[in-house]
């Protein structure tokens, strides 16, 4: 596998609230699960969800992990997936959307210990974008004990459903509360993860009214059929667009993504406030997450659905898990590397 190396400057430690970074983003790559069989992972972060894929690494790698933390919400902590993650000996730790501190107090516990390095495993598959990007934040702005921190953000396919119906939207704004608020100083340019909902896209570029928009367009080895699905939903943003401004990228590989949205952002963030609105496989959400460390000036954007109730058999583990290691050091370290 190949590792993307970040390199890291003074101006890009300055996180998006002004605050300076204090344990930095080092590099990150994609591994396999056999690889991560090798690692010692010291503990495991999950979301319990209502689809089966939620529990999935969890079942199996338990075993040999003797610290496991379960974030629910409301109704989450009622799913019937609930009972696996006891028997699996996790700890049930409920958690709302705006409710950071669970989350903070959950990495304060375990890298607040006397270790160098710590191993991190956490299964974003059923958890929402705000969740991973809290954990994501909490890093970089914290100082732990641990001198170098890894975290393996795993994410489980599933085939994805085929939606009736106009999608009913509860939000469309930052991820982040208003971290993410368009400045207004320079043009917009809009890169748009697609998934298979035009209408929710539709309004979050009314929100933003972009000068330009780059539309991703996904492909899933476990599901090729989505591809066109998004395609022909998305067919009227799409029309608007020249080819240059239709990517198409591999939900499956992080590094590909990686490498897309840095070229383009990089292109675009100098003369434009870059603007990530990451619908589609989730993937996609954590390697924009992962840049705007990288460069904060990068705006996160979500947009929330009203949940409706998954038919019996979705969410089923369509492939391996995408796993991706991305490594935090604190100054120190990064002074004596």
């Amino acid at each position: 596998m190949c590792t993307y190396y970040v390199c890291l400057t003074n101006p890009l430690t300055c996180l998006r609230d002004g605050t300076i970074a204090v344990m930095e983003l080092s590099h990150l790559n994609q591994i396999t699960f056999n690889e991560l069989r090798f690692e010692k992972i010291d503990c495991m972060i999950a979301a319990c969800g209502t689809q089966p894929r939620c529990y999935d690494l969890a079942e199996k790698l338990h075993p040999v992990i003797s610290k496991k933390f379960l974030l629910t919400d409301n109704k989450s902590c009622n799913s019937r997936f609930y009972e696996n993650f006891m028997t699996f000996g996790f700890r049930n730790f409920p958690a709302q959307e705006d409710e950071p501190f669970v989350i903070e107090n959950i990495l304060k516990e375990v890298c607040q210990v006397n270790k160098s390095h710590l191993n991190i495993l956490i299964d974003y598959s059923c958890m929402p974008k705000r969740w991973y990007a809290m954990v994501i934040d909490c890093i970089t702005r914290n100082c732990y004990a641990a001198q170098r921190i890894n975290l393996f953000f795993s994410y489980t396919p599933k085939i994805f459903e085929r939606r009736e119906g106009k999608p009913v939207i509860d939000y469309v704004g930052p991820i982040l509360l208003n971290r993410d608020v368009p400045k207004e100083t320079k043009p917009v340019s809009l890169i748009a993860s697609l998934d298979n909902s035009n209408s929710s896209m539709m309004e979050a570029i009314h929100a933003v009214n972009p000068q330009k928009i780059f539309a991703f367009v996904p492909h899933c080895a476990h599901d090729p059929g989505y591809t066109q699905l998004v395609m022909e939903n998305n067919k009227t943003l799409l029309g608007r667009l020249d080819s240059n401004s239709v990517i198409n990228y591999n939900a499956d590989s992080p590094e590909e993504i990686n490498s897309l949205l840095t070229s383009y952002c990089l292109d675009q963030r100098i003369a434009s406030e870059v603007v990530i609105v990451p619908q589609g496989p989730k993937t996609f959400s954590m390697m924009s997450m992962l840049l705007s460390v990288r460069y904060p000036d990068v705006k996160l954007w979500e947009i929330i659905l009203k949940e409706h109730k998954s038919a019996s058999g979705q969410g089923m583990p369509a492939g391996n898990p995408v796993l991706v290691k991305v490594s935090f050091v604190n100054d120190e370290e990064e002074d004596q590397d």
